[in-house]
C-alpha cells in the first residue's frame, strides 16, 4: 500500500489505548536501586580503563531530567574513579551536577570491585533554558593520584525539546494547518514535527527533501535504529514517554500505508498538526484510532568526545 499526497492529517488522544496497556503511558521515576530506573527515557555507558560509569536519564521536559548514576572501580590501581554530569545547552554553557558532599564530582574509594550508585530527581539548572545535552566524564583517578585515562560521553534531549517547540505553535496567529505546510506560518502533521526538530541546535537536521511525509518519518526512524547522534527507537506503548512519535495508518483515503504522525503528550493525549478545521493543538483519542496505530518511536542520539 502506497499513501496518496492528498492525505489529511488527523490526531488523538489515548483513552483506549492506555485502557489496552493496563495503565497510564507515563512511569513515575522511582528511587535509585541496583536495578535503576524501571523507564528512563535513554542510558549511556562511559568508560575508559580502570573506571565505568552507567547512567539512566528520564527527561521530564526541554530544561528537567532525572539522572540515576553507577560509577564502578574496575581497576586494582588504588585509584579513585572520578565522574562528573554536566548539563549543556546549544551554546554550550554548562552547569554542573552537584553530587553528595556539594561537590561537582564524585570520587569513588574503596578499590577495585567497589561502586556507587545516586539519583538526582528533576534536576532544573537555572541558568540553562534548555537542556540540549549532559555531558558525562570520567576518570581513572584523582588530581593528587595522577590520571591516565578519561573519557566524555554526551546525551542528546532531542524528543523534549522537539515536542515544547511545537507546543509553542499552539493557537498562535497564522499557525495553523495546511497540507504540505512546512512553516512558518503553516504545518501539516510531518511539517510541524520535523521543523521542530530542525530547531533545535546541534541536532543534525532532516533532509526535507528526503524526509518529509509521516511515512517517509516512520521509514526513517525504523532503519536508523543504530546508536549515534541522532536515532530512533522502537518503544512499546505502554512505556510512551512525551515527545515520543506515534505512527498511525488508515487515518485517511490514501495509497500510503502510514497517514498520520503526531507527538505523545501524556495523560492519554496527543499534541498534532490535525486538520484545517481542528488546526494545531491537542486532541482526544477513540478506539477507531488507537486500532490505527502501528508503532511508537523515540528520537535519541549519543556521541563521543575526542
Amino acid at each position: 500500500m502506497r499513501r496518496s499526497p492528498a492525505r489529511r492529517c488527523i490526531v488523538t488522544v489515548l483513552t483506549a489505548f492506555v485502557t489496552t496497556v493496563a495503565g497510564s503511558a507515563v512511569v513515575a521515576t522511582p528511587a535509585a536501586s541496583t536495578a535503576g530506573l524501571s523507564n528512563p527515557s535513554a542510558t549511556l555507558t562511559v568508560k575508559c580503563p580502570g573506571v565505568k560509569a552507567f547512567v539512566q536519564v528520564d527527561w521530564r521536559g526541554a530544561n528537567q531530567v532525572t539522572v540515576r548514576w553507577r560509577l564502578d572501580d574496575t581497576a586494582a590501581d588504588r585509584k579513585s574513579p572520578v565522574l562528573r554530569i554536566q548539563a549543556v545547552n546549544a551554546k554550550g554553557s554548562t552547569a554542573s551536577m552537584v553530587f553528595p558532599g556539594g561537590n561537582p564530582h564524585y570520587g569513588l574509594d574503596g578499590g577495585k570491585g567497589s561502586h556507587k550508585v545516586g539519583l538526582k530527581s528533576g534536576w532544573n539548572p537555572g541558568n540553562l533554558a534548555d537542556i540540549n545535552h549532559l555531558k558525562v566524564l570520567v576518570r581513572n583517578g584523582n588530581t593528587e593520584q595522577g590520571t591516565s585515562c578519561k573519557a566524555s560521553r554526551n546525551i542528546f534531549n532531542w524528543s523534549r525539546i522537539a515536542y515544547t517547540t511545537a507546543v509553542s505553535k499552539k493557537d498562535k496567529k497564522y499557525k495553523k494547518y495546511k497540507l504540505g505546510g512546512v512553516g512558518p506560518d503553516y504545518y501539516d502533521c510531518s511539517g510541524l514535527l520535523l521543523t521542530s526538530y530542525n530547531k533545535i541546535g546541534l541536532f543534525p537536521d532532516f533532509d526535507l527533501s528526503k524526509v518529509r511525509t509521516a511515512e517517509q518519518i516512520y521509514d526513517w526512524a525504523r532503519t536508523h535504529t543504530s546508536p549515534g547522534k541522532v536515532y530512533a527507537q522502537k518503544i512499546r506503548a505502554s512505556e510512551a514517554k512525551v515527545g515520543d512519535l506515534l505512527f498511525y495508518e488508515k487515518t485517511a483515503p490514501s495509497s500510503r500505508d502510514i497517514t498520520h504522525v503526531a507527538f505523545w503528550a501524556g495523560d492519554n493525549t496527543l499534541y498534532d498538526a490535525l486538520s484545517p478545521q481542528a488546526g494545531i493543538g491537542f486532541h482526544a483519542n477513540s478506539a477507531w484510532w488507537t486500532q490505527r496505530l502501528v508503532a511508537v518511536y523515540r528520537i535519541l542520539g549519543v556521541s563521543t568526545d575526542g
